[in-house]
């Protein structure tokens, strides 16, 4: 398990380090078993993080770390996890030029470029709901469609899955990335989107016709 923690820790850093997140936001898990998550704490530097700062939680809500204080958003992805089997990794955070959408309510083009919607897909938003509350965790859980693997959250931030760590990882930087070209290409006289056939092309590729 301290593979584990460490690969979690490791996942923070770099999120902190590539700028998508702050010194107190956002959260990263994976689940290790059927009844067993990886979470980071509350109250931590999400820029200098430890394998041993990482928290273990049980499906059930149970810390088996009570020397760590549980994240405030433990319930949000206790819950993606519960609804949503293939889930074994989240990465939620506050990008800036996401969360510039998320602010503005506006849905971000990932149809402009052919990784952002190969690697993300369409984006599905959630509700707005008070942070760290099991509203906030049916509404996140609750936006997933069948092939969703990033929630814009409300007035919040981004969360996006994953089958492993990385996988997590690489969706939130590329999402943040489409999120940039969207607001660079403006001045431009704006952008062209891929035709209906790239796009099932792509939804080929990726498994998800059907």
């Amino acid at each position: 398990m301290n593979e584990q923690k460490q690969a979690v820790a490791d996942c923070m850093n770099r999120l902190y380090c590539q700028g998508l997140t702050t010194t107190s936001g956002g959260n990263i898990s994976l689940r290790i078993s059927g009844d067993l998550i990886l979470l980071t704490p509350s109250a931590t530097d999400k820029g200098n993080m430890t394998a041993e700062q990482i928290a273990a939680i049980g499906m059930d809500g149970t810390n088996h770390t009570p020397h760590l204080k549980p994240s405030i958003e433990t319930s949000m992805h206790l819950e993606i996890y519960k609804q949503h089997p293939h889930v074994e990794a989240i990465v939620h955070a506050h990008p800036p030029m996401a969360s510039t959408f998320v602010a503005a309510r506006k849905p971000i083009n990932v149809r402009l470029i052919a990784e952002a919607y190969a690697i993300v897909g369409d984006p599905e938003y959630a509700p707005y709901e008070l942070m760290g509350t099991d509203k906030l965790a049916d509404s996140v859980a609750g936006s997933f469609k069948k092939h969703t693997c990033c929630v814009l959250m409300e007035n919040h931030g981004v969360l996006c899955t994953g089958k492993t760590l990385l996988q997590a990882f690489d969706r939130i930087e590329v999402l943040e990335n489409i999120a940039k070209i969207n607001l660079n290409i403006g001045p431009l006289g704006g952008g062209i989107e891929m035709t209906a056939d790239q796009l099932r092309d792509i939804d080929a590729m990726m498994g998800r016709n059907g």
